[in-house]
């Protein structure tokens, strides 16, 4: 015979397990998310049905409605860089909602705009794909994201001028503020 909870009964074992779950993520994270990626990748092999639905649905959400889109979005490029939605959002209006190099209010495919920072910082440490934090930059657009990683690399290996009043002066004023607070965060460590 079948056991038929409550509504009370149901809503309580709900409570239980968010509050477990809240409780796992605030102590230990990086293992939390494994086991829950672990535990979607078991379910998803016996029942390849539901992962096809979930994707439907979150494709039909993304389509449909802006506002979980952008959410989405933002809450995928800010996970990575340790900043708060909050945080990304300040540093767009601070950028008065475009590109720190050019006036490009999108980033590729019409998402939000990226969020730059200073590779050579991150390449040991944080966990892989997750930046410290300190390291963060502006926020840029895809085209600009590109070419200032082209930047950075031919930094590498020497000098470079550009022409007065060009994309190339910005990036390189950019970078050159950026070092500098970026010094002043290590400092603050």
């Amino acid at each position: 015979m079948k056991r038929v909870l409550t509504q009370k009964q149901k809503e309580d074992n709900k409570a239980r397990a968010k509050a477990w779950r809240e409780k796992q993520l605030k102590e230990r994270p990086e293992e939390f998310r494994k086991y829950n990626a672990d535990r979607a990748k078991k379910l998803y092999a016996k029942n390849p049905e539901i992962a096809v639905k979930q994707q439907e649905n979150f494709k039909k959400s993304y389509h449909e409605n802006p506002e979980f889109r952008a959410k989405v979005v933002r809450s995928a490029s800010v996970g990575k860089y340790g900043k708060t939605l909050a945080e990304y959002d300040t540093q767009l209006k601070e950028q008065e909602g475009h590109c720190a190099l050019c006036p490009s209010t999108d980033g590729d495919s019409g998402r939000h705009l990226h969020n730059d920072h200073d590779h050579e910082c991150c390449k040991i440490g944080p966990p892989k794909g997750r930046t410290c934090g300190k390291c963060n930059r502006g926020l840029l657009c895809g085209p600009c994201n590109r070419r200032l990683a082209q930047v950075e690399y031919i930094l590498t290996m020497g000098e470079i001028s550009a022409l007065p009043g060009t994309w190339l002066e910005n990036a390189l004023d950019y970078l050159k503020a950026w070092r500098t607070i970026y010094r002043l965060r290590r400092l603050d460590r």
